[in-house]
């Protein structure tokens, strides 16, 4: 992360506690919301399940290769991807690919807004831009980035699915059987919460680049860079620490 974006970290966090203000006192743009969520769970579930049906075959071939290079044997391979597709990837995934379309779009949008005036214009007809822009984003995005892991758990799995009965010669009944040997209920909250929590941050981040941007097209394109950057570097950051406590309070 550069300096530039570290010294925006306290204006994240004001981004981020006047939209949670405004949002337990109801005040955000109902319709803006329910398009939003159209926009950002159908609108990106074409890219998320072509993405993650090739995850899931990587991620089972990989296993393959590595198990019978060490053991000799790759019957356990659903079972280990489940807990990787479920603890890690799925949400992580969606996540990340949610930030290069939709991150960048929220941050190129408000920029664009910001240096023709039009924020300053909303602000001066006594609008609140944080009611009607950012919190019907932030529900939308965490709402639909939840929706989206599991969605992208399940074609994942369909995904190496496909590439063990293919290639590596599993029956259908013998990839299911061994799917949930080693995954718990837990696991699957786990990939909720951080579905949940990385879809709450993007817009906020995102969000926050769009207002600070410089004027110019210039100051839109490095704000829409910044938001992609900043966006991916604290999913990961917040990938591990949910990881590290999940690890230590579930043991």
């Amino acid at each position: 992360m550069s300096t530039q974006q570290i010294w925006l970290v306290p204006h994240i966090i004001v981004v981020g506690a006047q939209s949670f203000k405004s949002f337990i006192q109801g005040k955000f743009n109902r319709r803006e919301t329910l398009n939003q969520m159209y926009e950002f769970g159908v609108g990106c579930l074409g890219i998320v399940c072509l993405c993650v049906t090739f995850v899931g075959i990587i991620i089972t071939l990989e296993y393959s290769y590595h198990m019978k290079l060490i053991i000799g044997n790759d019957s356990l391979i659903p079972s280990f991807a489940m807990i990787m597709l479920s603890r890690e990837l799925a949400p992580a995934v969606t996540a990340l690919l949610l930030v290069s379309k939709m991150g960048a779009s929220i941050s190129a949008e408000l920029g664009a807004m910001k240096t023709t005036e039009q924020l300053d214009a909303y602000r001066l007809l006594g609008l609140n831009v944080t009611e009607m822009f950012v919190v019907p984003r932030i529900i939308a995005s965490a709402l639909a980035n939840l929706c989206l892991a599991f969605i992208a758990l399940f074609i994942a799995i369909l995904g190496g699915w496909l590439a063990a009965v293919a290639v590596l010669n599993y029956s259908t009944g013998s990839y299911f059987a061994s799917l949930f040997l080693f995954t718990h209920a837990s696991d699957l909250v786990l990939c909720g919460l951080k579905a949940f929590l990385f879809g709450l941050s993007i817009p906020i981040i995102s969000s926050t680049m769009g207002f600070r941007c410089q004027f110019g097209s210039e100051g839109v394109g490095i704000a829409t860079t910044d938001a992609v950057v900043a966006n991916s570097i604290w999913i990961i950051i917040l990938d591990f620490i949910l990881t590290f406590a999940f690890s230590v309070f579930a043991s």
